[in-house]
């Protein structure tokens, strides 16, 4: 009796073909009448609009070209040698390959002690989602506005358009711009400078911009666009440090539950002053990266790949050399949800590779999964890594 998964789903393709061998035909037989669940799934990998829909759906994002990069990158402290590796053909024999291997072979995400109850506050991975495009902007005078309403459409909403839905702005009033976990937001600020917000993350700034000088605040992380202007110099305040900006891009990851700032220069020139007395000015070139210590207010310089801190904003996560602690604290607050690690020995493993910023939670740990020594398992509300 035909039990190799590989073979059934290649009987099933030839089948769709119409090319199958009598001795093919009557193996393939066999096994459909020797279960009903064969016989059932038989039915469904051979309905050609089930397939059409499958290969659709994995056409919106590409999760195997990131698990075969992590794949052949990883190096994990006590990385564990893989068997097998991911395909990466796009053919209709491939998706029937990888659809009855799931069927017959993978155990579901829904890992609990019990039965799940609505009444319980008891987290299941595959309701975790990834995050999307909200926040909420406020104004001293305590009037509030949902954002989320406003950005149906992809272009990037200008501050002006925004503040048409508030009763009540001042000229050069100051504004807040909340980014709550689970989310991210760009804004056209009024001298036409763009700026995208990461999950968690809060930017001040007023409504217009004065004569002398620009400047807003920011906590999180943000990726900045700025409008060259000679007569008015750009300043961004964030976590003991000002950044004075000379027309340029550049990102700024400043959490107030991490003891580093890092000021990652894209294009353009800006400089770094420590906001301490006596502090000098400290300019950076593209590609360089400035982190600072809050714990001695220390600054070193590194050289980096902009392309790897920048990732966020161009859809995903990518895990040049960091260590893991470091990578789940970023998922976590891009997918909402609470973690712990059963193995704190974990927290300094390294990854190299990328995953996709707008798939399904359960996409992105099954590739951390199968490339990596961990496992993801849950524990009432929380999520729980521990090793293989």
């Amino acid at each position: 009796m035909l039990s190799d998964p590989h073979i059934i789903s290649n009987l099933l393709y030839k089948r769709i073909l119409g090319k199958l061998s009598d001795r093919e035909r009557s193996e393939l037989e066999a096994w459909i009448s020797a279960d009903p669940k064969n016989a059932e799934l038989a039915h469904t990998l051979t309905d050609t609009g089930f397939l059409a829909d499958e290969r659709a759906k994995r056409s919106d994002i590409d999760y195997r070209r990131p698990e075969a990069d992590l794949q052949r990158r990883v190096n994990t402290i006590k990385a564990k040698a893989l068997a097998r590796r991911a395909s990466v053909a796009a053919s209709i024999a491939v998706i029937i390959a990888c659809a009855a291997w799931i069927f017959m072979t993978e155990t579901p995400y829904f890992i609990s002690d019990g039965p799940l109850s609505s009444t319980t506050n008891t987290i299941i991975i595959d309701s975790i989602k990834p995050g999307r495009l909200k926040a909420e902007l406020s104004t001293t005078h305590g009037t509030t506005i949902r954002l989320d309403s406003l950005t149906a459409s992809e272009s990037t909403p200008a501050l002006k358009d925004i503040a048409k839905n508030i009763p009540v702005i001042a000229p050069g009033e100051k504004l807040c711009l909340d980014v709550p976990r689970g989310g991210e937001f760009r804004i056209t600020l009024s001298d036409s400078s763009v700026v995208w917000l990461n999950s968690e993350s809060q930017l001040r700034f007023p409504e217009t911009f004065g004569s002398a000088e620009r400047r807003v605040h920011i906590k999180g992380e943000a990726y900045f666009e700025i409008r060259k202007d000679p007569e008015r110099p750009f300043y961004v305040e964030s976590m003991g440090q000002t950044v004075r900006v000379y027309g340029t891009t550049f990102n700024i990851k400043a959490y107030p539950d991490e003891e580093i700032t890092y000021t990652t220069l894209e294009s353009g020139s800006i400089s770094l002053t420590r906001n301490i007395p006596e502090s000098g000015e400290l300019v950076l070139s593209p590609g360089h990266q400035a982190c600072l210590d809050s714990r001695n207010s220390e600054v070193t310089m590194r050289n980096v790949k902009t392309s790897v801190i920048t990732g966020w904003r161009h859809g995903r996560f990518v895990l040049e050399g960091q260590p893991f602690e470091s990578i789940m604290r970023d998922l976590s607050r891009w997918y909402n949800f609470e973690y712990e690690f059963a193995d704190p020995s974990l927290k300094d493993d390294i990854y190299l590779g990328s995953i996709p910023r707008y798939g399904d939670f359960k996409a992105a740990i099954s590739i951390l999964e199968k490339c990596g020594d961990v496992k993801f398992t849950t524990s009432g509300n929380r999520i729980i890594i521990s090793r293989k």
